[in-house]
Parts: structure tokens; C-alpha cells; sequence
């Protein structure tokens, strides 16, 4: 047994020895001292440049910011004076529209009125006698009504013509005869002559061939008109009266 462990130390394949330098321990102290130095530096080398680039790209973003916010307030306030723009267009056409309205109805109206003179020019022409020779005034579609139902207060409206076809400006008054029935009594208002004095001056009359008149006047509370006379006066002169149906 002893010379089989002998052969085996002294044979091949016995185990290799490893021969160290032998380093003190201060020196292995020193050297990891330095290694742990040398780690240190690169760490805060790496550190600080990566602070650096973290800070550096911090302030590019709060500068972006800035520059958006300040975009953002931009593109409001645009918004904002697009929007008051639009109101304003939208309510300068609204006010166009109605205005277009309103010159629509004046034109219809004006249209209306136009063709009924037309109408009341015809008929009237029609009654025209062919002599040239001056004649009085005719009154015509003369009507009486009240401008609410149990108002005291009454529209009258009619129609002048001179007789003759040769053209002279009639200059004259209307003069109104209105009889009404209070408490069993009759009464008669001659107007203007009974009625405000600015009334003398609506009912004066200035024409060439015809006139359409209109006006209003009041009777006593609780009075029953009865009848109602228009008169045409040139100078004092009674030319042409009509009494309306009632």
C-alpha cells in the first residue's frame, strides 16, 4: 500500500503545486484602496455627466413649455376675437335680414296702396264728364266706423274729386256734422269748429284732381251717434256734401 502511494506522488499524474509571491497585507490594502478611489471618480464622473444632461434637457423642456403655453394663449385669444368676430358678423346679418323685412312689407304696402289709387283713379275718370267746364266736388266712399268695439273714438275716410277735367288746385276745408243722442236728447257737433284748434288745420284741403281723406273724431261718453255729414267748404261755400251709413 505504501509503495502504491509512493508510485502515485512520483507518477504524472500527481497534483501541480502553485508557487505565490508572497505581497504584504498593506500593500493588497493599498492597491484596493486605489481600485476603490479609481471606481469612485468614474462613478461621480458618470454621475455628474448625467446630472449635467438631466438638467440641460430639463430647462430645453421648461423652455418648450413656456413656448407652448405661450402658443396655447395665442391660439385662445385668436379663438376668442374669432368667435366675438362671428357674433358680430351674425348679428350685423340679422339686423340686415329684418331690415330687408321691414323694406319688403313698405314695398307691398306701398305696392297695395298704388294699385287701389290706380282702381280709384279709373273709376273715378269713368265718372268724369267730358266737358272741360269747372264742377264741383264729388265725395265719394265716404264710411264711418269706430276704431274699437264701445269706443267713443271714430275713423272716418273718403274720397274727393273735382268734377271737370281741366286741372285747377281746389283749396278748401272739410267741415263734419255729427249728431248723437245722450239721455234722450239730440245733439249736433260741428267740427272743427266744436273740436281741438289744431284740428282746423288737419282738416284743410289743397288738391288738383283727387284727395283721399281720413281722420278721427270723439263723441260724449255714453252718447249714441246717430248720424255723421262730411261737408267740402271752399271760402264759406258748401260745394259738395255725403252722409255716411252708419
Amino acid at each position: 500500500m505504501k509503495k502504491k502511494l509512493l508510485a502515485r506522488r512520483l507518477s504524472v499524474s500527481a497534483p501541480r503545486m502553485t508557487v505565490r509571491r508572497h505581497v504584504p497585507w498593506p500593500l493588497r490594502m493599498a492597491s484596493l484602496a486605489l481600485a476603490a478611489a479609481v471606481g469612485a471618480a468614474g462613478g461621480m464622473l458618470v454621475w455628474r455627466t448625467v446630472f449635467d444632461v438631466a438638467a440641460i434637457e430639463h430647462e430645453r423642456l421648461r423652455a418648450e413649455l413656456t413656448r407652448l403655453d405661450s402658443r396655447v394663449a395665442d391660439e385662445s385669444a385668436e379663438r376668442q376675437r374669432i368667435a366675438a368676430s362671428a357674433v358680430s358678423a351674425e348679428s350685423q346679418v340679422l339686423i340686415e335680414r329684418a331690415a330687408a323685412a321691414r323694406l319688403e312689407q313698405q314695398i307691398k304696402a306701398l305696392e297695395a296702396e298704388n294699385a287701389e289709387l290706380k282702381v280709384d283713379l279709373a273709376y273715378l275718370e269713368s265718372l268724369l264728364p267730358a266737358a272741360d267746364a269747372q264742377g264741383p266736388v264729388a265725395i265719394r266712399r265716404f264710411e264711418v266706423e269706430p276704431e274699437a268695439v264701445g269706443s267713443n273714438r271714430l275713423r272716418y275716410r273718403a274720397l274727393l274729386m273735382q268734377a271737370g277735367r281741366k286741372e285747377r288746385v281746389f283749396s278748401g276745408s272739410l267741415q263734419l256734422l255729427v249728431t248723437t243722442l245722450s239721455q234722450g236728447r239730440t245733439k249736433i257737433l260741428t267740427l272743427p269748429d266744436d273740436g281741438p284748434a289744431e284740428a282746423r288745420e288737419r282738416m284743410k284741403l289743397s288738391f288738383r284732381r283727387l284727395l283721399r281723406v281720413e281722420g278721427h273724431f270723439e263723441i260724449p261718453q255714453g252718447a249714441a251717434l246717430k248720424s255723421v255729414q262730411l261737408r267740402v267748404l271752399e271760402r264759406g261755400t258748401l260745394r259738395a256734401q255725403q252722409t255716411a251709413s252708419l
